[in-house]
């Protein structure tokens, strides 16, 4: 999901959706408790997620 999100930003995706079957993950990225999760990958999730995407080129 994290490299996912890298790519698309870095091909000028401003629109995207992310899908998981893992609805923990989701809601704890959708919820903001990844702030203060210890993996560190999440917390980067949730920083690319935080991200201006409507941002236009």
């Amino acid at each position: 999901m994290l490299e996912g999100l890298k790519l698309a930003w870095a091909h000028g995706f401003r629109q995207v959706e992310l899908e998981s079957d893992n609805a923990l993950l989701i809601d704890v990225i959708q919820n903001g408790l990844a702030a203060g999760n210890n993996c560190s990958e999440i917390r980067l999730i949730h920083d690319w997620c935080s991200k201006d995407w409507d941002v236009k080129l």
